[in-house]
């Protein structure tokens, strides 16, 4: 009999974290934060005979990892790809810097957690107890990002074939393939599966990417400046491979990049060969002017030129910096190129045309923007159509269990399942346990 107990990430957005079980033996995939003005954590888990697997670096997934995996006392092994322990690495000692003690985890704790860090590569197969057996296999969504395929082996009845999706995205992107069909993992028994955009379709991706470069052409051609708040890891990194692409159309101009995009960026040139898209990322970085000291963002707005710049909502990071230097510019345009939830202050300037921040004493202070401000869908998860294709796909006769979305998008996607596919599919939630015989 084989267990799965959901710890987090259900009908919300954030501390995703999923427990399998198995005769003795434990995985947790993934153990994210979340925050809206408050951390939140997944469901706590013991850490006896427990391995932790994790899809990718992000935040959401990797958060409080170092909780139970950078334990002192108990040894938790946990597996990756190279890329992304490198990427977690980057972001928990971010993470330590910013929030400090408001964490339940310190330096030592991530220090240990990247110690007992194995690396793995795509498709390999790999025993993490005598009862288990875990593949990783391209998640597409940005470069190291996973799938996880787990295989309990039988004792008596009970064996079990669960793929756990992470964060799924099966559109080919400047930096990466999309997901692989997945009738090539065999028939399953379990999928769990992302929602987070299962109430939506994207637009196309060649279309975006031609009117998105139109328009920063067009504000660089009336003397303004391209201010892109990106997320740093992934977002940052396309945006600017997608720029270096069209370079021949007109845009011939400085690109900047800022904030922790920078140290992502030089990492991810160190793996480079490890993505599709790697050689074409590394023409685009060197392209591309580091930002370096103070002068040098001062530098940055006084002639057009492209920025790049976390973070990707506008809540901190240098992208803040230079909203308060364009903010009274109708000649300059800030895109937004990812989701901007609400109670953000990206969400605020999308559709209050206001930016709020602090005044040089401190003050909170809401600033009018006569800047342009237009937005761009760059997704890299699979939309509406995307997933039920996917599952479409799927062999085998799979109880499908929803998550990473909020709950109309999770209960809308298994109630699409179930009526289309027959499959028993059903919107997970936080602490439930399904049993699978």
């Amino acid at each position: 009999m084989t267990k799965i107990t959901f710890l987090g990430g259900c009908r919300q957005v954030g501390a995703s974290a999923v427990l399998v079980e198995q005769g003795g033996a434990r995985i947790v995939m993934d153990y994210g934060t979340a925050f809206n003005g408050t951390q939140r954590v997944p469901l706590p888990t013991s850490t006896r005979n427990l391995t932790s697997v994790l899809t990718h670096a992000h935040l959401d997934h990797s958060g409080n990892l170092p909780m139970i995996a950078g334990s002192q006392t108990h040894s938790v092994p946990m597996y990756t790809t190279k890329l992304t322990k490198e990427l977690v690495r980057l972001l928990l000692d971010d993470m330590i810097r910013i929030g400090g003690d408001s964490l339940a985890f310190e330096r030592t704790e991530v220090k240990n957690l990247l110690k007992n860090t194995q690396t793995r590569t795509y498709n390999e197969s790999f025993q993490v107890h005598p009862k288990m057996r875990v593949t990783l296999h391209d998640a597409g969504h940005i470069p190291g990002s996973a799938s996880i395929l787990v295989e309990t082996e039988a004792n008596g009845n009970g064996a079990a074939r669960i793929f756990y999706t992470g964060d799924l995205n099966t559109t080919n992107t400047q930096l990466v393939k999309g997901a692989p069909n997945p009738r090539q993992l065999g028939d399953l028994d379990v999928v769990i599966v992302e929602s987070t955009y299962a109430l939506e379709n994207h637009p196309s991706r060649k279309n975006t990417e031609k009117e998105f470069v139109k328009n920063v052409r067009k504000t660089l051609e009336n003397g303004g400046t391209a201010l892109i708040p990106a997320f740093a890891v992934g977002r940052s990194q396309e945006v600017l491979t997608v720029l270096a692409q069209h370079r021949h159309q007109g845009l011939d101009y400085p690109i900047f990049l800022d904030g922790m995009a920078r140290k992502v960026t030089r990492l991810m040139q160190g793996q480079s060969k490890s993505f599709s898209g790697g050689e074409k990322f590394n023409k685009a970085v060197q392209q591309a002017t580091f930002i370096r000291k103070h002068s040098d963002r001062e530098a940055a707005t006084k002639d057009p030129a492209i920025i790049i710049a976390p973070a990707g909502m506008l809540k901190g990071g240098a992208a803040q910096r230079y909203m308060k230097d364009i903010a009274a510019d109708a000649h300059s345009t800030v895109f937004l190129v990812g989701k901007q939830l609400p109670g953000t202050p990206g969400a605020e300037l999308l559709h209050q045309r206001q930016f709020r921040t602090k005044t040089d004493n401190g003050k909170p202070s809401i600033v009018p923007v006569k800047a342009q401000v237009e937005s761009y869908n760059f997704s890299c998860h699979v939309d509406r159509q995307d997933v039920i294709n996917f599952l479409r796909q799927t062999r085998g006769n799979p109880k499908i269990l929803t998550m990473h979305g909020d709950a109309a998008a999770c209960e809308s996607l298994a109630q699409t399942i179930r009526n289309r596919f027959g499959f028993d599919a059903v919107a997970a939630t936080s602490g439930q346990t399904v049993t699978i015989n």
